[in-house]
């Protein structure tokens, strides 16, 4: 599933570059998303090593996502990767 980033989420990346530091938190949420897209995140940990920051960060990203997408995230232990549900 395709999500229109740009579209979606310029206004929590305004604030987010305010609050996390600008750029940095920007480039990992994006990340985070191109992965989930691609079902390649991995596990927490494994995400967390492939972005250089702790589990609770990749978490506390996450979170935020879930708060601004119009569409849930979850992860999948199958896949062993976090994906984008059909319906929120």
């Amino acid at each position: 599933m395709k999500m229109d980033i740009p579209e979606l989420l310029t206004n929590y990346f305004n604030q987010a570059d305010k609050i996390m530091g600008g750029m940095k938190y920007y480039e990992r949420t994006k990340l985070i998303i191109e992965l989930i897209e691609k079902e390649k995140t991995g596990s927490p940990s494994e995400l967390a090593e492939k972005l250089g920051v702790t589990k609770r960060t990749v978490f506390n990203i996450l979170d935020d996502l879930r708060l601004t997408l119009p569409t849930a995230i979850s992860y999948d232990s199958e896949k062993k990767s976090y994906v984008f549900l059909k319906n929120k």
